[in-house]
C-alpha cells in the first residue's frame, strides 16, 4: 500500500475471486442468441460459434478480480466492484462488521464483511466489502491475504472499529504489522 500518495488503494480482489463468473456467463448467453438470431452460426460454423461464446466468459471473468478495491482520502471511502463505485463520507462509516459463518452450500468456514453506516439507521449494515473463506474453526488459512491487513489498517487509521479486533490483529501480527490499538468499543 503506498502511504506517500493522498489516496491509498488497497486492492481486495481475493474476497471477489469469481464474481466474473456470472456475468460472463449472461454475456456468453446474450451473443450465443445475437449468433443464433442473426445467422452468423450458418456462416460461421458451429464449432467456431461456441468457441466465441465460450471466449465471452474469461473475457469478463478474469479481469474482474483486480477490479475490486476500496480508496481512502481524507473526505471518505470509496468501494469499487467491477464498475460500480460507491463513495462513503467518513463521517457516515461506523465501522466493520465481521460475521463468521458457514457457507450455506458448503458448509465451509467464512468471514463475511460489510461496512457499518449511520445511514442505514434499521440495520446500520451496509455495502459487502467481500467473502474471505476460512480454514476450520473460523482461523485463517496461513498468513491470510495482505490485502486484508491493509484495509483492517486503513480503517484502524481512521479510528473505525472493527467486529473482531481478535481476529484482526492475529492476520496484522502473520504479516508483521503491529496490533490494532485500543478503539471503540465496536458493539455500540
Amino acid at each position: 500500500m503506498n502511504t506517500t500518495n493522498r489516496f491509498r488503494t488497497v486492492r481486495l480482489g481475493f474476497l471477489w475471486r469469481f464474481s466474473g463468473v456470472g456475468p460472463g456467463c449472461l454475456l456468453g448467453l446474450l451473443v450465443a442468441v445475437v449468433l443464433g438470431t442473426s445467422g452468423a452460426v450458418d456462416r460461421l460454423g458451429t464449432v467456431p460459434s461456441l468457441l466465441i461464446v465460450a471466449a465471452m466468459v474469461p473475457v469478463v471473468a478474469l479481469p474482474a478480480p483486480i477490479s475490486f478495491w476500496v480508496r481512502a482520502d481524507s473526505e471518505g471511502l470509496t468501494l469499487s466492484r467491477a464498475l460500480l463505485r460507491r463513495r462513503y463520507h467518513w463521517h457516515d462509516i461506523t465501522g466493520l462488521d465481521m460475521t463468521f459463518d458457514e457457507d450455506p452450500d458448503s458448509d465451509a468456514a467464512r468471514l463475511t464483511m460489510r461496512l457499518r453506516l449511520s445511514t442505514t439507521p434499521v440495520t446500520g449494515r451496509g455495502p459487502l466489502v467481500g467473502v474471505l473463506g476460512l480454514a476450520p474453526g473460523h482461523q485463517l488459512r496461513g498468513t491470510g491475504p495482505r490485502g486484508l491487513a491493509d484495509l483492517f489498517t486503513l480503517l484502524a487509521a481512521h479510528g473505525l472499529p472493527l467486529a473482531d479486533p481478535d481476529f484482526a490483529n492475529r492476520l496484522l501480527t502473520a504479516h508483521g504489522f503491529p496490533p490494532l490499538g485500543p478503539g471503540p468499543n465496536p458493539a455500540g
